[in-house]
C-alpha cells in the first residue's frame, strides 16, 4: 500500500507542478483602450417652398400690365448647398412676355402679401429664361448675400410676367412651364 501511496503522492506532485508551471505561462502585463459608441449618418440636402403644392401661375386671359406672384423658398438640410433655379418644358411663344425675377425676403403669400424687394436676378423674355433648363445652366441663387445656404436659410422671390401693351401678343400663351430649385452639396 506504501507503493500505490508513494505512486498517487508523486501524480499529485507532478500534478500540482503542472497546473503552477500553467499559471506562469498565461501571467503577462496587459492593457485595453475602447472608442466606444460610434455612429455613422450621412447628412441630407432638402429644399422646400411655400405654394402647397399650386402652380405659380395658372393666369388665363390676361391684359398689358404686370402679373406678380411670389413663393418662399426654405433649405432645411444638414449639407451646405448652393442652390439654382431653372426651367423646363416652356411650350408656346415666351417671346411675347417679360419675365423678372426678383429675391427678396419676408413671409410671402401666392398674391405677394409680405414681400420685400431685394436684387433682380433674371430680367428678360419667358422664352429667353428657357436657356436656364438645368442645373449646369441654372441661375445661381444667393441666401443673403452668400452664394451657400446653409440650414433655416430662406428665400423670398417674386415673378413678374408682363404683358406687352401690343397688339401683336394677344393670343400668345405658354403652357405648361415648370420651375425648378435644384440643392447641390458642396
Amino acid at each position: 500500500m506504501a507503493k500505490k501511496h508513494k505512486v498517487v503522492m508523486t501524480a499529485l506532485v507532478i500534478g500540482l507542478a503542472g497546473a503552477l508551471g500553467g499559471f506562469g505561462i498565461f501571467a503577462a502585463f496587459s492593457s485595453t483602450t475602447t472608442n466606444p459608441g460610434n455612429s455613422f449618418a450621412a447628412g441630407t440636402v432638402t429644399l422646400s417652398d411655400n405654394d402647397g403644392g399650386t402652380a405659380l401661375f395658372n393666369a388665363s386671359n390676361q391684359k398689358p400690365g404686370d402679373n406678380d406672384r411670389c413663393i418662399k423658398v426654405t433649405y432645411s438640410g444638414t449639407l451646405d448647398a448652393a442652390v439654382k433655379l431653372y426651367s423646363s418644358a416652356i411650350t408656346g411663344d415666351g417671346s411675347a412676355f417679360n419675365l423678372t425675377v426678383t429675391e427678396g425676403s419676408g413671409d410671402v403669400t401666392a398674391d405677394c402679401t409680405g414681400f420685400t424687394a431685394g436684387t433682380d436676378v433674371y430680367t428678360g423674355t419667358l422664352a429667353d429664361f428657357d436657356a436656364h433648363s438645368a442645373w449646369a445652366s441654372g441661375l445661381a441663387l444667393d441666401s443673403g448675400g452668400d452664394a451657400t445656404w446653409v440650414t433655416n436659410d430662406a428665400v423670398s422671390y417674386r415673378f413678374r410676367i408682363t404683358v406687352p401693351d401690343d397688339n401683336a401678343a394677344q393670343g400668345d400663351a405658354v403652357d405648361p412651364f415648370t420651375l425648378t430649385w435644384e440643392a447641390q452639396n458642396q
